[in-house]
């Protein structure tokens, strides 16, 4: 029975993708980290038309969370994203208004 000595390059090639394996996140860990609001410059309100709610990454808690809520788009004053029903995002960590907007922005 022979032992078979593998190349100097196929060891090294394996030895690669062991250790890339080993340092990579399981599926379960991406799933469950999230970025930070301040990571993706999160702001409880919208950029011209790009509001939340219209973003593919966008939970929504149910409810009437439409972009044209609270005096429509620019109204509101101090008050956009506040006193409106919320939601998440699958993307971003924490309790995500309807009416925000992050750099993650993604029309659906």
């Amino acid at each position: 029975m022979s032992i078979r000595n593998p190349s100097r390059r196929t060891w090294l090639a394996n030895a690669a993708l062991w250790a890339a394996a080993a340092a990579a996140p399981s599926a379960s860990a991406l799933a469950q980290s999230k970025a930070s609001k301040s990571t993706v410059h999160y702001q409880d309100f919208p950029k011209g038309n790009e509001v939340c709610v219209d973003c593919k990454f966008f939970i929504g808690s149910g409810g009437m969370g439409g972009h044209m809520m609270g005096g429509g788009m620019m109204g509101g004053g101090g008050m956009m994203g506040r006193g409106h029903m919320g939601g998440a995002c699958q993307v971003v960590a924490g309790s995500i208004s309807p009416r925000g907007w992050c750099d993650l922005y993604a029309r659906k």
